[in-house]
C-alpha cells in the first residue's frame, strides 16, 4: 500500500483514492502486473499509472499494448506515454522480399536521443529501472492520428481532393523531411503507418511516433512512405473489394483493375489510384505507381522520393492561403 504523502499527492492530481492493492513498482520486468494506480518509480522519480494503452489501427478498433502505459508525473502533473521492455520478432514481405522486422527498446532511445528538442518528433528521454530494464517516458501529445483525421472525413472523394488533400500533402512533407533526417543520421523510423503521425491539437504540427521497431533494410521506411501517401490520396483504405463492390465505379474502370494495380506492401489495396479518379494528377500518381506490386521504377531513397515529391507539389498543389489550416 502507498505511503500517504504518495496517495495524498494521487488524489490532489487524479481524485482517486489509493486502493490497498496498489504499489511502489521499481522493478518493470513482469509488466502485465502493473495496475492503474500504481506508482513507477524510476531514478527517483514517480509516475502513477493511468491505464494500459490503446491503439487504434485502420480506424475500426482498439488493440491493447500492455507494456505501454498512461501515466502522469507526481513532481509537475504532466500526462506522460512510459514504455516497458517488449520483444518482438516476426517477418514482413515487401512484393517477393520478406523483412525481418524486430523491437528495440534501445534503439528508440538512440532515436529519441538524436530527434530531442525536433517537433516533428514525439520527445521523451530513456531511463533504467531498478534491475536495468530500458524504460522510455514520451511526453503525452494531445491530437488525433492523420488515420483519425482522414478516417473521419465524410467529404465525396472529389471535395475531399480539391478541399483537404493539399493542405494535408504539404503538411507531409515535414514528415518525410524528418524520415530523411534519421535516414542522414545512420537510423529509421522503423514502424512508420498512418497512425504513428499525430495532428498535434493547437499547432497543427504532424510530429510521429513510435520508434522501437527496427530493420536491417533501408528502403523499408522507404516503402512505408508510400502506404501513408495512398491513405491520403484514396481517403482511406482503397481495396479492389471495395472498389468492385462499390456503385460509385462504373464496370470500365472495375473491368480495368488489374493485379499489377495493387500495392507492394498490401497486394488487396488499390495503388494506381487514378484509373478509379481520373482528376489525379500524373505526377502524383507516379509518386504512387513506384510504390505498386510490379513497379517499372522503385525508390531506393527518401532523397529520390522527396525530389519527386516536392516537384510534384510545385506543380499540381500549390497552396491557396484558405489550404494552409
Amino acid at each position: 500500500m502507498l505511503d500517504k504523502e504518495l496517495a495524498d499527492r494521487i488524489k490532489e492530481l487524479t481524485g482517486w483514492t489509493s486502493g490497498r492493492q496498489s504499489r511502489v513498482v521499481t522493478d518493470t520486468s513482469d509488466w502485465m502486473r502493473i495496475n492503474r494506480g500504481d506508482v513507477l518509480r524510476l531514478r527517483g522519480h514517480d509516475f502513477v499509472i493511468k491505464g494500459t494503452r490503446y491503439e487504434t489501427r485502420f480506424g475500426i478498433g482498439e488493440q491493447p499494448k500492455y507494456w505501454v502505459f498512461g501515466a502522469i508525473d507526481l513532481e509537475n502533473g504532466r500526462e506522460k506515454i512510459i514504455k516497458t521492455v517488449f520483444y518482438e520478432d516476426f517477418n514482413v514481405r515487401i512484393g517477393v522480399f520478406k523483412i525481418r522486422c524486430y523491437r528495440s527498446p534501445e534503439k528508440e532511445g538512440r532515436v529519441l536521443e538524436l530527434v530531442g528538442g525536433d517537433r516533428r518528433f514525439m520527445q521523451g528521454y530513456t531511463v533504467n529501472d531498478e534491475v536495468g530494464n530500458n524504460v522510455r517516458i514520451i511526453d503525452y501529445i494531445r491530437g488525433e492520428t492523420i488515420l483519425e483525421h482522414i478516417h473521419s472525413n465524410n467529404k465525396s472523394h472529389e471535395q475531399y481532393f480539391y478541399e483537404d488533400l493539399p493542405g494535408i500533402l504539404h503538411k507531409l512533407t515535414e514528415s518525410i523531411q524528418a524520415i530523411y533526417h534519421l535516414h542522414f543520421n545512420h537510423t529509421c523510423h522503423g514502424d512508420i503507418r498512418n497512425d504513428h503521425i499525430i495532428i498535434e491539437s493547437g499547432t497543427g504540427l504532424y510530429r510521429w511516433i513510435d520508434f522501437d521497431l527496427n530493420q536491417h533494410v533501408s528502403d523499408f521506411d522507404t516503402w512505408s512512405i508510400g502506404n501513408i501517401i495512398n491513405y491520403a490520396v484514396a481517403q482511406g483504405i482503397c481495396s479492389f473489394s471495395k472498389v468492385l463492390k462499390s456503385n460509385e465505379f462504373s464496370e470500365k474502370v472495375k473491368l480495368s483493375l488489374t493485379p499489377d494495380d495493387g500495392g507492394a506492401f498490401y497486394e488487396y489495396r488499390v495503388m494506381n489510384l487514378k484509373k478509379l479518379y481520373s482528376y489525379i494528377p500524373d505526377s502524383l500518381n507516379e509518386i504512387l505507381l513506384h510504390f505498386t506490386i510490379n513497379p517499372k521504377v522503385y525508390y531506393t531513397s527518401m532523397t529520390q522520393l522527396l525530389k519527386d515529391y516536392r516537384a510534384m507539389l510545385k506543380a499540381d498543389f500549390i497552396l491557396r492561403s484558405d489550404d494552409q489550416t
